[in-house]
């Protein structure tokens, strides 16, 4: 009867059933283009992510009005925004393995928080 239960238990584990919420926390959620910024912290926090404080957006001496709704917002993770015809910004996050989570997002008048369009994850090398 231990054996039957160790086995299930190790089928439930190699499924991804057994995991406990700090295992799970540091994968990224699914991401669609498209989606809110807002949403995609969120998520983000919700699994461990953490966000890597831009010490140049603490106090920035010039700043664009999309590059101060967004500090507004509290996302101090704000790397820096781009101007190519539309704001295209990029955020970033750090989980407790070290990895980094980069997410550029293009921010619009009607979206001020900006839609996702792309990201990256680099593994921190050992």
């Amino acid at each position: 009867m231990v054996f039957l239960k160790r086995i299930i238990a190790l089928s439930l584990l190699a499924a991804g059933v057994g995991f406990g919420p700090s295992a799970l926390a540091q994968r990224v959620p699914r991401l669609r283009q498209g989606m809110s910024y807002a949403d995609v912290r969120r998520r983000l926090i919700e699994r461990g992510w953490q966000p890597v404080v831009n010490p140049a957006m603490v106090n920035p001496t010039t700043t664009t009005p999309t590059v101060a709704y967004l500090l507004s917002q509290g996302y101090s993770e704000l790397m820096g925004c781009q101007l190519v015809g539309v704001d295209i910004c990029t955020f970033q996050f750090r989980n407790r393995k070290g990895h980094l989570l980069e997410i550029a997002t293009v921010n619009l008048p009607i979206v001020p928080g900006g839609t996702v369009t792309s990201w990256a994850l680099r593994k921190n090398s050992p």
